[in-house]
């Protein structure tokens, strides 16, 4: 049982890379061989949307254009049973490393599988095997309270990541800020992302992810996702029913 670490951060020995460390410890307490690849430090050029890998229609991983360390990532991701993405939120979002990342993986673990009732079907290279997936994102300043208003990354990972990698979701952690003390100045609000601590609650709730993630992959039970999955049989039928008088990608295509 193996279980990848994809991690965002530019700061290496910071919250995040903490977490990811104890989301690792605890998968492997429940007995995960667990390996952590830090983006950082890895070779991966900015996709020149040259179409080369949506061009490939064969089995497989598809090809890139470009020739640097993702030719060595992605194999250990189709080789992996389980999926952690760890990333700071940035902007709201995950970090830069993590979306040029996904830029470049997007289309070598899937392929487009042409109309599905009137709209582009996307189907996965790498579906030999279900995969559990999750994320630990870490904010600076914003409150777990407020989730929301900060972490648009997440919601991103759970709607296309366990699509892309034959994946189930098994869980999140949102580290939101937790102050060393509440902010007494405007001079503490300016500042208030060095006020942040690691709490020991956000590091058991990473050591629990990694548990959960471990024992949901022994489980056997892992249900991928698959376009079929996220549209139910009557919204299919329904759209296949409208398409067949008034193809809704046309319309909505015509000026």
């Amino acid at each position: 049982m193996k279980i990848l670490v994809l991690n965002g951060t530019y700061r290496p020995d910071g919250t995040t890379t903490a977490l990811a460390r104890e989301f690792m410890e605890g998968a492997a307490a429940a007995g995960a061989e667990t390996e952590m690849i830090m983006l950082r430090d890895m070779k991966i050029g900015y996709c020149t949307n040259c179409l080369k890998c949506y061009a490939f229609q064969d089995a497989g991983i598809a090809p890139c254009s470009l020739k640097d360390d993702m030719d060595e990532i992605i194999p250990k991701i189709a080789d992996a049973d389980g999926i952690l993405f760890a990333s700071p939120v940035h902007n709201g979002f995950v970090t830069g490393l993590m979306t040029v990342f996904w830029e470049r993986l997007s289309w070598r673990v899937a392929k487009p599988a042409g109309a599905f009732a009137q709209f582009m079907g996307i189907r996965t290279r790498i579906g030999g095997k279900a995969r559990a997936l999750g994320s630990i994102a870490s904010a600076g300043g914003m409150p777990e309270r407020l989730r929301k208003a900060c972490d648009d990354g997440t919601p991103w990972l759970k709607s296309n990541a366990a699509l892309l990698l034959h994946g189930h979701w098994v869980g999140d952690v949102y580290a939101g800020a937790d102050l060393e003390r509440m902010p007494e100045s405007e001079e503490d609000w300016k500042r208030i992302y060095f006020l942040r601590r690691l709490s020991a609650r956000q590091k058991r709730r990473a050591h629990s992810l990694g548990e959960s993630m471990s024992r949901a992959i022994l489980s056997g039970a892992l249900s991928p996702v698959t376009m079929e999955k996220m549209i139910p049989a009557p919204a299919r039928l329904i759209m296949s029913f409208i398409s067949a008088f008034s193809p809704p990608y046309r319309l909505a295509g015509r000026e």
